[in-house]
């Protein structure tokens, strides 16, 4: 492989991109773009983009960097198993049955923020009754540790995180969400 004019071996430029030499990873990042395009572009992510793919692809390789073992094998191969892992991972979990009622969400702080740009006076008016409304429903509708719960999984916290901060069951954890959801619906739908 061609580095800064000499040929070098694909260890060699490894071992730098360990030791930290951005030079070295760019080298190897360059390398695999490809690979990493190639793998992104076989999944579909609830929610994201083709970006957050090819991100999640980057992060695969630099794991590979990080844990190749040249004694256990090539790199090429290592690298296509971490990036395709990490992809696959992060789908499964994106698209997963505990993350369906994010398939629907909308942010509250997105609806809050109400600018002049595209919307007309009475869409940031009808935009500012709809925010306040949920702010309400969360308030007065839903118990404390409905409240707590929502609040932990919308600030992206999994099922299982939610579980073992709160010392509580998956089960339960999803019957509070569920709960929440209906109770909000319900309230907001009227």
């Amino acid at each position: 492989m061609k580095w800064y004019g000499r040929e070098v071996s694909l260890n060699e430029i490894l071992i730098k991109a360990r030791s930290g030499d951005e030079a070295a990873i760019e080298k190897i990042v360059s390398e695999y773009k490809g690979l990493i395009r190639s793998l992104s572009n076989k999944f579909y992510l609830v929610g994201g983009d083709k970006d957050d793919l090819l991100q999640e692809g980057m992060l695969g390789l630099i794991y590979a960097i990080n844990r190749y073992d040249e004694n256990k094998g090539s790199f090429p191969a290592f690298a296509e198993l971490c990036i395709s892992r990490q992809i696959l991972n992060v789908v499964k979990r994106c698209n997963g049955v505990r993350q369906k009622p994010l398939s629907n969400y909308v942010e509250l702080d997105a609806v809050a923020d109400f600018s002049d740009g595209d919307n007309n006076p009475l869409e940031n008016l009808l935009q500012k009754e709809y925010y306040e409304r949920v702010v309400s429903v969360v308030n007065e509708r839903l118990t404390p540790v409905e409240r707590k719960i929502l609040g932990l999984f919308a600030d992206g916290y999994s099922y299982d995180d939610i579980a073992m901060r709160l010392n509580r069951s998956v089960k339960s954890v999803d019957g509070a969400l569920q709960r929440a959801r209906k109770k909000l619906l319900d309230s907001i739908n009227r």
